[in-house]
């Protein structure tokens, strides 16, 4: 008997020694480098633990159990447990990353669960570039979206469209979702915070943000801390700015043989009198020398304000994570000083991002917050300084600024210099606080504070130019405006959530209900009349005027929505959803709109026939559609406005006597809207199918989808009959515009190599922009001086004549229609209706502002520690309207003239398609035409980065996990035909999308940077 309870006691002990004891292991990728932060989990249970900052675990376990391994960006791996103590883990990269989770805004959703058209962008990309502005950063990357900026330092004046331009008269700009946040100002995100981005496009996606959604949504993730992580994160880069394209103007001898030539082919003396007798006052000797013979400055004014400049962006933050608190914050200081003197953009940004878990992780509470503080001095005095005449000098003998002499061009240097403390000051506060409570498996409740608060200051000294031709110690009678703006955005929002899995059914449920307050106080106060001796110090006269402009502005929207999605044996996938939204912004008749989606999707790939498939790794055909809708327009238009001329001298007054009674105008009330109670809500209804496949472990794949976007009841201003004097018409709905196209991304992906891999990903995107209908009294609306919208052509149409070519014989001048001015080497216009005569009649559409395609290419590849990437994006088939050449191929005026005018038209260069040279317009060829419509394509390198990571050995024995050394450089190369200074034209709404005039331009540059993770 003693025997039997000894050996029972001996195989207890063994048994229990086998259900408990330690392990450990390593986790590497392919190449053999450790996996920090990965996953090691024993499978069906809550027990586990994250790989150190070597790849490193340990853990108890017991015979017969499995380990799980996974980590983001690779294959799960699954290891049962047997007699070893230690285990080396290989992953395998996963290149679909189908089980990667997507966060959508309201919902987190598997990859492979995904029924839309959403594009995941890969982040790690945009820091391979120096840029403020994450919109710079995105520009060619998405296929389907579409991205123009200006020059200004700091990137601010970048817009976006994403599948085209929906609306005329309505914002146009897609929802920015950051940390659930919702806004459309992204300015303040600094790049490498960034953990995800998400561009929802198609209806079903955006549809649960309802009013806000219709230009598409952009889901943004900051980075959290990791469980298991703890880690220093430190990056510093240089810049150097240099003007991308040189802006060739005419020296001093240039110009004065284009306007002696102009003169002469007017039939006027051929001499320079006008610039020794300009009526100014100043005496200019540098123009004459001792035999009143002219003696040129010849100043090369772009030279004059432009310099190359230097960048910096540092960036520091920590990460920490154990199992019950995540932690990330971070600190970041730019410094983007302009090409133009005394311009520059600054921003610092400090990020807190905690997240705790409670009761047993029953309760998750957290927050995301970000301080932002961004300084500015802005200017643009590139017209000033392309047009200025270059016989003018930049100072006088006496060595202050010249005054201008000609006309009304500044010293563009002088306004820089005077401009150089007109510094706009903002300050931004955007988070919020959430709490998640788990009721029951599966059953979450979440309730957060989401809030953005902006505080603007803006003081601007302005004088007579005429004081600028000194440099005073005290600035005299000046105008002095402070600007103070506030803005304050709360979103209070309640989700229900319930995931439930039966067998092969998978369901998810929300609802929600959410509450928007804006509320925005300004405050204008200008002073007429100051003596400035020492900035921020002034002396207010006795003469002086006060006049003050304070307003505020209020927005409410309460929202309700809902969704379903239900997922059978992750084959087949069916969702809907509907969102019921209340804005402020509309009269109490159409307060409210619907606004509900629909999608579908087969998962091919999981299909008995194709999951074994060595060949087809996925495959997966989707389609939906939703409905969404646009309230981005001014407030209150549902009532009538006035105006009073003593706020603002809205009215000026006058001593004529209009009415015959012995008076002129007294002060009073205008009406300067009138009202429209039933103004509604514009729609964009949109069609979404498309398919994803991937071949051989997914290294080769390729997305695409075919789009069909209408937005009705458009949101439109009529044009006002200025001649009955009466108010602007009310604003109405009337229309409907259509964009209808089609996208894709084709992606490769090398099997990791220990020593050298490679990528490339090319993407495109093409749509056709079209008005279907417009119901207006005139069938169109003018959107600018050369834009129309109109019936059957796309928004913001050029239009105006035909340019056909030049007069080049006699016979060409006698034989063409009565056109006022037509003579040899002048602009020959077509006469369309064939009555005889040019006029506005003769006017059609000139030009499509809207590419044919835009595209995108980006390769990398890394050999052992190098790393090199290009990438390429461009633009295809879309016309420009160039001003520029309204004042720079004709010398009707005293500026200065593009290169053009050097091949003008003469009977020697009878082929020329420059007109002759003149000093009058008397064929009015400065009027909208095609002579002014290029063709606006291009090709480029947008950034090229060679960078070096060295070795884990050296690394470790600095006591570093990570450093990296990388030269960038932007813009170097690009190919286009357009003749204009810069081919990146900043607006793409309808009142400005394809005009180039004087914007500022582009940069090429080149960075050296240097990060480090400890």
């Amino acid at each position: 008997m003693k025997n039997y309870i000894l050996i029972l006691t001996l195989f207890c002990s063994l048994y229990g020694f086998a259900q408990d004891r330690q392990i450990s292991g390593t986790v590497t990728d392919e190449t053999g480098l450790t996996v920090p932060g990965a996953s090691v989990l024993i499978k069906d249970t809550n027990r586990g633990t994250m790989t150190d900052f070597d790849g490193n675990f340990e853990l108890t376990v017991n015979d017969g159990e499995t380990l799980v391994i996974s980590f983001i960006g690779y294959l799960t791996q699954e290891v049962p447990i047997d007699n070893r103590n230690t285990y080396n883990i290989v992953l395998q990269e996963d290149v679909s990353q189908l089980d990667e989770v997507i966060v959508t805004g309201y919902t987190a959703e598997r990859k492979s669960d995904i029924a839309g058209a959403i594009t995941v962008v890969d982040v790690s990309e945009l820091s391979q570039e120096f840029s403020p502005n994450i919109l710079t950063s995105l520009q060619g990357r998405v296929p389907g979206i579409q991205i123009n900026s200006g020059g200004t330092p700091g990137g601010n004046d970048s817009q976006i469209l994403i599948r085209g331009l929906t609306t005329v008269n309505s914002g146009s700009s897609p929802l920015w979702v950051i940390d659930g946040v919702q806004t459309f100002n992204p300015s303040s995100l600094n790049p490498d915070e960034i953990e995800s981005i998400q561009v929802l496009k198609d209806g079903a996606s955006a549809a649960l943000y309802g009013t806000s959604a219709a230009n598409g949504v952009i889901v943004v993730t900051t980075k959290k801390g990791k469980e298991g992580m703890s880690e220093f994160s430190v990056k510093s880069e240089t810049t150097l700015n240099m003007l991308r394209d040189d802006i060739d103007v005419l020296n001093a001898r240039q110009w004065a043989d284009v306007y002696y030539q102009a003169r002469t082919n007017d039939g006027i003396s051929g001499n320079y009198n006008m610039l020794t007798d300009n009526g100014s006052g100043f005496d200019i000797p540098e123009f004459l020398d001792e035999e009143q013979l002219l003696r040129a400055s010849d100043t090369d004014w772009v030279d004059v304000i432009i310099d190359n400049s230097f960048s910096y962006n540092t960036d520091a933050n920590y990460r920490f994570g154990d199992e019950n608190i995540q932690l990330f914050t971070g600190v970041n200081y730019t410094k983007d000083n302009g090409i133009q003197k005394y311009t520059y953009y600054d921003r610092f940004n400090a990020r807190l991002n905690t997240t705790f878990k409670l009761w047993n992780d029953r309760i998750t509470v957290g927050e995301n917050f970000l301080y932002s503080n961004f300084n500015e001095v802005q200017a643009n005095e590139f017209e000033n300084a392309i047009l200025q005449n270059p016989l003018l000098p930049v100072y006088t003998e006496s060595g202050s600024y010249m005054a201008p002499v000609i006309q009304d061009k500044a010293n563009s240097l002088a306004n820089l210099w005077a401009n150089r403390k007109n510094q706009q000051r903002n300050n931004r506060f955007l988070g919020n606080v959430y709490a998640n409570f788990e009721i029951l498996e599966g059953l979450n409740f979440n309730t957060s504070i989401n809030f953005d608060y902006v505080r603007h200051n803006f003081d601007t000294r302005t004088q007579p130019f005429v004081q600028m031709n000194q440099i005073p110690s005290v600035f005299r009678n000046i105008d002095v405006d402070q600007v103070e703006n506030e803005f304050f955005k709360t979103i209070f929002t309640n989700l229900l959530s319930y995931e439930f899995e039966y067998d092969k059914h998978r369901f998810n449920v929300l609802g929600g209900i959410e509450f928007t307050r804006e509320d925005e106080d300004f405050l204008n106060e200008r002073i007429r009349g100051v003596d400035i001796t020492d900035y921020p110090n002034y002396i207010v006269r006795t003469d002086a005027e006060f006049q003050t402009l304070r307003g505020a502005i209020e927005y409410r929207k309460q929202s309700q929505f809902g969704s379903l999605k239900y997922i059978f044996d992750n084959r087949y996938i069916i969702s809907g959803s509907i969102r019921r939204d209340g804005s402020s912004r509309f009269g109490p008749n159409n307060r409210f709109g619907i606004f509900p989606a629909a999608s579908v999707a087969w998962n091919v790939s999981n299909e008995e026939f194709l999951i074994d498939s060595e060949t087809i790794s996925n495959l997966k055909f989707r389609g939906s559609w939703g409905v969404n809708g646009n309230d981005l327009i001014g407030n209150y238009l549902f009532l009538s406005a006035f105006l009073n001329n003593s706020v603002g001298n809205v009215i000026e007054f006058s001593d004529y006597d209009i009415v015959g009674d012995g008076y002129g105008t007294q002060n009073g009330i205008l009406q300067a809207r009138q009202a429209n109670p039933d103004i509604q809500w514009e729609e964009t209804t949109q069609y979404n199918v498309g398919f994803d496949v991937g071949f051989f472990m997914n290294r080769l794949s390729l997305s695409a989808d075919f789009f069909d976007k209408r937005t009705n009841n458009l949101i439109l201003q009529p044009i006002a009959q200025a001649i009955t004097g009466e108010s602007d018409p009310p604003t109405i709905n009337a229309g409907e515009v259509s964009n209808i196209g089609f996208e894709s991304v084709l992606s490769f992906q090398s099997k990791r190599d220990k020593n050298f891999t490679f990528g490339a990903d090319l993407n495109f995107s093409h749509y056709k922009n079209n008005v279907e209908s417009l119901d207006t009294d005139n069938n169109f609306l003018l959107n600018s001086a050369v834009a129309i919208t109109q019936k059957g052509s796309p928004i913001a149409s050029f239009y105006g004549l035909i340019a056909d070519g030049i007069f080049r014989t006699p016979e060409e001048v006698a034989v063409h229609a009565r056109q006022s001015g037509k003579d040899l080497g002048r602009i020959r216009y077509k006469d369309l209706n064939n009555d005889g005569v040019i006029d506005n009649n003769d006017r059609t559409i000139i030009g499509n502002p809207h590419p044919d395609f835009i595209y995108g290419l980006n390769l990398n590849a890394a050999y052992k520690g190098f790393d090199l990437s290009a990438y390429f994006d461009g633009k295809q088939g879309h016309d420009i309207y160039n001003t520029q050449r309204n004042l720079g191929d004709f010398t009707y005026f005293s500026f200065n003239f593009g290169q053009n005018t050097l091949d003008a038209w003469t009977p020697e260069r009878a082929n020329s398609n420059i007109p002759a040279l003149s000093t009058n317009n008397s064929n009015n060829e400065i009027q909208p035409s095609s002579y002014f419509v290029e063709d606006g394509s291009y090709f480029r390198l947008k950034n090229i980065t060679v960078g070096y990571t060295f070795s884990e050995d050296i690394t470790g024995q600095l006591g570093l996990s990570n450093l990296r050394f990388y030269l960038s450089g932007q813009n170097l190369v690009d190919f286009t035909s357009f003749s204009g200074f810069d081919y990146e034209v900043s607006g793409l709404g309808a009142g400005g999308i394809g005009i180039a005039g004087y914007g500022i331009p582009h940069t090429k540059t080149v960075s050296f940077g240097v990060s480090t993770n400890f």
